[in-house]
């Protein structure tokens, strides 16, 4: 899976943002939080004649699941049976595969930038518009990054999971929050699908609607009709942004098809959660 620009989104909003004709000094309205949730399931075998011990990093919520019974970290740090050289993990036995699920989650902020109207003197009545903010940028994970082992025996057969997204305020749905989103994890190497809900657009849908909600144009593009989404997500429809063609949701791309990122364009009180599926084999998807 290749995957265009996922490192500039915000780099490339906020030079556009700042260029649009109408929009005046920007700065930080307030801020959304988003708690991701990555759960995982990774398949590895040892194809060597001897046994190996894997170092596993005990900062992570990690279950081994062999044939007929499983472990938990805690013996990482009470067994010491499950130390070597006082590195934490497990033995893997000659020709075993094993299944490691790693449960990892981290807790990101995002501002929600603002136009600030100048003057007092009757000039900047009218400060601008407000467009829909991207306000994250998504990290990447491979099956190299999670397992960056130094081992010619040790191999990763596959890897399956679910990521969860909750971006939400703290505000209790006082104000209401216009902005765009995208996956907060790439898997570059695997195959993300089942997209709940359906996403809105992709990622240069998302620039070329920027001109067109701001009337600046950028190139042209038949009017389709708007995609049903789900209650509380914002509805792009010909009416609102004129021109605009919404990309058709929750389709399967294969690993092997470069294609942009997802966004989901939201108007909400509260926040919106997202989920979405990843997977990946070593033998192909």
């Amino acid at each position: 899976m290749a995957v265009k620009r996922p490192a500039a989104f915000l780099l490339l909003f906020i030079s556009l943002f700042a260029a649009l004709p109408g929009h005046y000094q920007v700065q930080a309205a307030g801020t959304l939080q988003g708690d991701v949730l990555i759960n995982l399931n990774v398949t590895l075998v040892n194809t060597a004649p001897f046994p190996k011990f894997l170092v596993l990093n005990p900062a992570y919520n990690i279950t081994v699941y062999r044939r007929g019974n499983n472990e938990t970290n805690l013996g990482f740090y009470i067994d010491k049976g499950m130390n070597l050289n006082y590195n934490p993990g497990i033995w893997i036995m000659p020709y075993e595969t094993v299944v490691i699920n790693v449960r990892v989650s981290k807790t990101e902020s995002y501002s929600l930038p603002s136009v600030t109207c100048g003057g007092t003197d009757g000039t900047s009545i009218g400060c601008g518009v407000v467009v829909p903010p991207l306000v994250n940028s998504p990290s990447q994970l491979s099956a190299l990054s999670m397992f960056p082992l130094v081992d010619g025996h040790i191999r990763i057969l596959e890897y399956r999971g679910v990521v969860k997204f909750n971006v939400y305020s703290g505000d209790a749905g006082t104000f209401k929050k216009f902005f765009a989103v995208t996956v907060p994890v790439v898997f570059v190497d695997g195959r993300m699908y089942d997209f709940t809900p359906n996403y809105t657009m992709d990622y240069s849908e998302y620039v070329d609607a920027l001109f067109e909600y701001t009337g600046t144009g950028r190139r042209s593009v038949n009017v389709e009709n708007s995609v049903q989404m789900p209650q509380g997500m914002f509805q792009l429809t010909p009416t609102l942004l004129t021109g605009v063609s919404v990309g058709m949701p929750g389709r399967v791309l294969p690993s092997n098809e470069s294609y942009e990122l997802p966004l989901w364009v939201v108007t909400t009180g509260t926040g919106v959660e997202i989920t979405y599926r990843v997977e990946w084999s070593a033998g192909g998807l």
